[in-house]
């Protein structure tokens, strides 16, 4: 009898949050891949559990808190288990994770796969592949990123807007620009390997260093023997939402004919107060601007009620943008406070329960407006 042949290491990685999250899931899956790791169809089956963290909202929060205290007890029955902490939670200020969660041995920041590579004693990603890419073709039927399939290409990182609710700037840094040579390559790399469904990501791609439309005009030349290749982008800023994006959209065939365009809110002194930018009024130029030259564009948005000081009005007002707008899809939240953000400090913080009945009653009116 041949000798039995020993088993691959084995990981699993647990995901929260954003697409950015999954993105650097993927970065992750890739530096396990190349270090011998293989794929674990749960975590008491792992010899390396990653959970990779998101605190935007408390709920998402409270969920990555509650799964890694859970996983103390995976230790129990295997003590080699190495646990990894990814993502926000590791950069959020003011956070003593040591201490919280003295089970775990790892913590990696957001993007940063090369923090893995140092734990695994693992040499560099080959050159010769974009960042992110590298165990592709070895991961056959693994997890994939965009929401249509393909493959999420990240753009740029970062974000400088500062919105007054949001902790993004804070745990992922200043906004940085890939170089687009790197961003074409990384495409190139993927349809050669017959990826012809991929998201340009980034967590404002409108305001990429290089140009957005730039960008998705260049991509032509990598078009010529790939008629099926689909490219979408996310997510976008509606002040960053400009005409050359719009007309590059509707005038080349590969670009999906899509919009996510987070609104937020419906009323233009809550809008002040979030610190987004642009008026209603703006938002629905946009909005008029894309159909006119798209008229079947898909267009999705974002809607967050009980902000700070949000009257009853002021929330009618949201609900009156749902109505006149139709939107495609509405992803819808509750406000969560987060302590390092402006919006946090502001007095006339909403209970609980009325940012709940809102968030109900705007589930119901999306509800019948998509029946």
């Amino acid at each position: 009898m041949p000798p039995l042949q020993p088993k691959s290491p084995r990981y699993f990685i647990k995901t929260y949050g954003c697409q950015m999250n999954v993105a650097d899931s993927e970065k992750l899956r890739d530096v396990l891949w190349g270090a011998g790791y293989e794929e674990a169809a749960a975590e008491d089956q792992a010899d390396i559990l990653l959970i990779n963290t998101c605190v935007v909202r408390q709920h998402a929060e409270d969920r990555a808190a509650w799964y890694i205290t859970s996983a103390k007890g995976l230790k129990k029955g295997n003590p080699h288990l190495k646990i990894g902490i990814c993502g926000c939670y590791v950069t959020e200020p003011d956070r003593d994770l040591k201490k919280q969660f003295p089970h775990v041995d790892w913590f990696i920041p957001p993007n940063s796969p090369e923090t893995l590579q140092e734990y695994l004693n693992s040499p560099p990603l080959s050159p010769s592949l974009p960042a992110g890419r590298q165990g592709l073709k070895k991961r056959g039927g693994g997890i994939s990123s965009s929401p249509a399939g393909g493959e999420f290409v990240t753009i740029a990182h970062g974000c400088d807007n500062y919105c007054s609710y949001c902790v993004v700037p804070y745990v992922r840094g200043r906004e940085t620009s890939r170089p687009m040579e790197e961003v074409l390559e990384e495409i190139k790399v993927l349809l050669e390997q017959g990826i012809t469904d991929i998201t340009l990501l980034g967590q404002n791609v409108n305001s990429y260093k290089f140009g957005l439309a730039d960008l998705l005009n260049n991509i032509h030349q990598l078009v010529i023997s790939h008629s099926s290749l689909v490219i979408r982008f996310m997510t976008s800023h509606p002040k960053d939402m400009s005409d050359e994006i719009i007309a590059a959209v509707a005038d080349l065939p590969y670009v999906a004919k899509e919009f996510h365009l987070p609104l937020q809110s419906g009323d233009n002194e809550i809008l002040q107060k979030m610190k987004r930018g642009y008026t209603v009024e703006y938002f629905v130029e946009r909005v008029n601007k894309i159909r006119s030259l798209i008229p079947h564009a898909r267009i999705t948005t974002d809607m967050l009620v009980g902000f700070p000081g949000e009257t009853e009005e002021q929330f009618g007002n949201s609900l009156k943008m749902i109505d006149a707008i139709k939107f495609a899809a509405v992803n819808m939240f509750a406000y969560s406070a987060r302590p390092e953000t402006a919006a946090g400090k502001m007095p006339d913080q909403l209970p609980e329960d009325i940012k709940q009945a809102r968030l109900q009653k705007l589930i119901e009116l999306v509800r019948s407006s998509l029946a």
